[in-house]
């Protein structure tokens, strides 16, 4: 497999990210993992002290288990990936997965060349928003994109775009949040 001349810090990350590229490649499932392995991200990114509980789950083989299906339930995941979350745990590395999918992420994003575009949305953004979104981010960034889009039935409106570790959020808790700041006279910006 190419290496693009990308690699994790973590000598362990970087297997585990290259094992679960080849893995979807083989298997032609390379988007659905992508968007999941995005999905992992945000979900655990919201748990206050995430590093703390991913740790102990990395210990604490039961927790880990009742976690692990946590996620495979509520995210309705693969086969593949769920299977990629149990070897994780029976490894003990469950500790290690936010610097998996930050580094799975930007390893597709790179060996893809292409500049991929991790698109949140609420209900009722249509495929023709998001055609439309796509050419006015390819005429901003230029060259060949990739939008990877999935609903966030927690969103009442709006979207979030992330690019790379960028995140721009036009979601209506984002603009409710900066109005209630400015009208408190906080120095909020975004």
């Amino acid at each position: 497999m190419a290496d693009c001349g990308f690699t994790a810090e973590n000598s362990v990350v970087n297997r585990y990210i290259k094992s679960l590229y080849e893995v979807s490649m083989s298997l032609g499932i390379e988007k659905i993992v992508l968007t999941q392995m995005k999905s992992i991200k945000d979900y655990v990114a919201v748990i206050d002290n995430y590093e703390k509980y991913l740790k102990k789950f990395s210990l604490m083989t039961k927790s880990g288990e009742n976690f692990i299906s946590m996620l495979k339930d509520e995210l309705n995941l693969s086969k593949e990936v769920g299977n990629f979350l149990d070897l994780l745990l029976k490894n003990h590395r469950l500790s290690l997965l936010m610097e998996i999918c930050d580094a799975y992420l930007s390893f597709v994003d790179k060996i893809k060349g292409k500049k991929i575009f991790y698109i949140t949305y609420a209900k009722g953004f249509s495929k023709s928003d998001e055609k439309r979104l796509a050419g006015d981010l390819r005429a901003v960034f230029g060259g060949e994109i990739e939008c990877v889009s999935v609903q966030d039935p927690l969103l009442v409106g709006g979207i979030k775009i992330q690019f790379r570790s960028k995140i721009l959020d036009y979601s209506v808790k984002s603009r409710l949040a900066r109005l209630s700041s400015a009208i408190r006279g906080d120095n909020y910006e975004n």
